[in-house]
């Protein structure tokens, strides 16, 4: 099966035969049909169909619907380039139907409708649909016949020779790849290797795609020389440009084909089962029926070697159940033949052997390399089981095919077999000379092999070699071109400096002459700014002289103003004294109450230096006192809790203040709490941004049931109202569990012009002057 597989790797040409008409080719199928469908009517949307055309034709699983896909993209972007009289496109398109019709097998059609491509491109002078097409025509000739092998490297070369002229290097990258595949068949290994590294060495000009096809053709040229090293080394290579362009085409397959074999051939099997499996589940992802046996009997040698003989005939088992033909049915039998016979299960083989021997006559003579494989298989197991004449038969049979296709490495394993059966007789001259034989074609291998890795290596060490010159060329370049612009920069701050330094002399005397006329006129200036400041000085002095007089004056009033209303409450009491009525005497002490709450700020404003506004903390807290002191001691079981934040409140916004919260408090301390119950009253004030709101409640009795607020007519009430509208605000009532008073009102700004401020202000004006 070795020789089948290395077969199938052989057979494979490389990726980009499929030659790329534009960068978008590298593009995954969503992104490319996203960007379809939101492109406008223009060349990038002939771009985009050509693209997703050609990645029709490289699906991994590509049947009739995919080439009838891509027959229909070039069709329409030939519509579009007409359109447009797009050269591009119509070329394009016309090569895109070829590559259909090649798919199709109708090679006539394909040449006609290529050489119709080829008079267009010369008709307008457009080299490039020119090189196009000679690429186009070469797929007709075979690469199997040497002649035409020959005719197709020929058209291929006229490309080559187009793209170099025109710098094209995206294009000639693509063609050097197909062409030096083409090199490896006609064993013209060297130029092909030459083509290759060129293409390599084109940098930026190559795509990623083109790469990977570039180094899975060293890798499996080199597997086909007997280079492992080197074929693993860019199958590897190959498989990482794979992941890095997200190809997921069945060029992956081979490439994961190619790195199992290469290890196998090293004998390292362990590292082929990843690679084989990886084979087999993309293929099945495809349905390639070719890749799914290639990977699966891949993977079945690899656990026969490494002795996982179950793991090997389970998946040996599972290719039976799979569909396939005669052939395959005989490359199914020849992989139980090797696990089975590995395993030393002889009986077990024998039933697969019998048929294999059966089946042996049904091959087409056509089919070499299958037949060479049915030998080798059949006489691999005779000579395991001891029956050396018929292990001598097969193995003859094997190495007359292997003469006939100059096949060396199947000549070396029939000298060897040989030799091990002639071994076997006694006959130790005949074995003696099949061995000379065996190693003589083994050192030919062996020499093909260095002689190819001396030449692969001469070719990098040229390549390495050619990219230093370039580098070093580069860098010189850039060197000179930094030394260039660094002179140039040179002269422009030189001349830069000496404008700057013209400007910078010029403003500089500007500037001296208007200092000149500016002194002169702040001379003149200043001596009207010292009358002004003198005057100025007299006012500040008599404006100090006229506040401190008004604050003496506004504490005064406050005085009198306290006394006054302390008069009027001590007038109230007196009166109080003849009055025989309840309701007279009650109303007489709720005026001494308000009138001690207006008495309460004077004083405070009094006392303090601020002369407009109060503490409403401290003024709340000594309007709770007074009402505890003008009360008698009926209310001792009611406590009244504060909670005020300590702001300044204008006086004008206080006196109502204080005027409803004594109306309120002596209210539910009256009313609240009949018959001497304990209770609370609660005091709530905050400054909410530039709004105070204000909450008293109690966990009194509240209000009867049948009040109503709109309806209430009571002085309490009126006052509530009448203040609360004073202040500008709302208040609301709450009768549940007590009764709860909700007020909120507008923080008015104080209109007190402070002295330090007024200070400040003429000094700072003063300061103004002088300058």
């Amino acid at each position: 099966m070795k020789h089948s597989i290395l077969y199938i790797i052989l057979s494979l040409s490389a990726m980009c035969v499929h030659a790329q008409t534009s960068r978008l080719d590298e593009l995954p199928m969503p992104v490319l049909r996203q960007k379809l469908i939101t492109s406008k009517e223009d060349t990038t949307k002939v771009k985009l169909q050509l693209a997703i055309g050609h990645l029709m034709l490289l699906k991994g699983a590509k049947g009739p619907k995919d080439v009838d896909s891509a027959i229909k993209f070039a069709n329409e972007a030939q519509a579009l380039s007409r359109k447009l009289n797009y050269h591009f496109g119509i070329i394009n398109s016309m090569l895109l139907r070829v590559e259909t019709l090649y798919d199709k097998g109708d090679g006539k059609a394909a040449v006609k409708l290529a050489e119709s491509a080829l008079s267009f491109s010369r008709q307008n002078n457009n080299s490039d649909g020119e090189a196009r097409s000679y690429h186009m025509l070469s797929k007709q000739f075979s690469p199997n016949s040497p002649a035409e092998l020959r005719t197709r490297i020929w058209y291929n070369d006229k490309a080559i020779a187009i793209f170099r002229k025109n710098k094209n290097f995206h294009s000639l990258a693509d063609m050097l790849t197909v062409n030096a595949d083409m090199l490896f068949q006609a064993d013209r290994t060297t130029e092909a290797l030459r083509f290759l590294f060129e293409a390599l060495n084109l940098g930026k000009g190559v795509s990623l795609r083109t790469v990977e096809g570039i180094y899975w053709n060293i890798g499996r040229n080199s597997f086909r020389l007997g280079d492992y090293e080197n074929a693993l080394k860019y199958t590897l290579l190959a498989r990482e440009t794979a992941r890095k362009v997200k190809d997921t085409t069945t060029q992956v397959c081979v490439i994961n084909l190619t790195i199992a074999s290469s290890y196998i051939k090293k004998l390292d099997y362990y590292r082929s089962i990843h690679y084989s499996k990886e084979v087999v589940s993309m293929a099945k992802k495809y349905n390639d029926e070719g890749f799914v046996r290639a990977g699966a009997y891949q993977l079945a040698s690899a656990y026969t070697h490494t002795n996982q003989i179950p793991k090997a005939l389970a998946i040996l088992d599972e290719m039976k159940g799979r569909p396939g033909g005669f052939l395959k049915n005989i490359a199914l039998k020849i992989e139980y033949i090797n696990t089975l016979a590995y395993a030393k299960q002889f009986e077990q083989a024998k039933e697969y052997v019998n048929e294999l021997e059966g089946l042996l006559p049904k091959i087409y003579p056509e089919n070499i390399q299958q037949i060479m494989n049915v030998h080798n298989v059949l006489a691999y197991y005779y000579s395991e089981t001891g029956k050396v004449n018929k292990a001598y038969k097969h193995t003859a049979l094997h190495a007359q095919l292997a003469h006939k296709v100059n096949y060396a490495k199947g000549i070396q394993t029939a000298e060897y077999r040989y030799y091990q059966l002639v071994s076997l007789k006694g006959d130790k001259k005949s074995a003696l000379l099949h061995f000379q034989k065996e190693k003589a074609i083994k050192d030919s291998i062996d020499n093909v092999s260095k002689a190819y890795q001396i030449s692969l290596l001469h070719i990098e060490n040229a390549a390495i070699e050619r990219n230093r010159h370039i580098e070093m060329l580069t860098k010189d370049a850039l060197i000179n071109d930094i030394k260039m612009k660094r002179n140039e920069l040179i002269q422009r701050v030189t001349i830069g400096g000496i404008i700057v330094l013209l400007i910078f002399t010029a403003l500089i005397f500007s500037r001296y002459r208007l200092k000149q006329r500016s002194n002169a006129m702040l001379l003149s200036q200043k001596l009207e700014i010292d009358k002004q400041n003198d005057s100025l000085k007299h006012l500040v002095s008599y404006k100090n002289q006229l506040l401190g007089e008004k604050d003496l004056l506004l504490k005064e009033v406050n005085h009198r103003v306290k006394n006054n209303l302390q008069i009027v409450m001590n007038l109230l009491a007196s009166k109080s004294v003849y009055l025989s009525s309840e309701s007279a005497q009650q109303a007489i002490l709720d005026s001494q109450s308000r009138v001690r709450s207006i008495a309460l700020i004077h004083d405070q404003l009094y006392k303090s230096d601020n002369i407009t506004q109060i503490s409403l903390f401290l003024y709340i807290n000594e309007l709770v006192d007074s009402l505890y002191d003008f009360l008698d001691n009926d209310f001792d079981n009611i406590e009244i809790l504060c909670d005020i934040e300590d702001f300044m409140l204008d006086v004008s916004q206080a006196i109502p203040i204080g005027i409803i919260l004594n109306e309120t408090v002596t209210n539910a301390l009256k009313y609240a709490f009949p018959n001497h119950q304990k209770g609370i009253i609660t005091i709530c004030v905050k400054k909410v941004n530039l709004f105070v709101e204000v909450e008293i409640s109690d966990n009194g009795i509240g209000l009867p049931m049948n009040f109503s607020l709109p309806n209430a007519n009571t002085l309490g009430i009126n006052l509530l109202e009448g203040l609360t509208a004073q202040l500008g605000g709302s208040f609301s009532i709450k009768n549940q569990n007590g009764l709860t008073i909700f007020l909120k009102f507008p923080l008015k700004a104080s209109s007190q012009i402070e002295f330090g401020t007024l200070a400040n202000e003429l000094a700072g004006k003063q300061e103004t002057l002088e300058m």
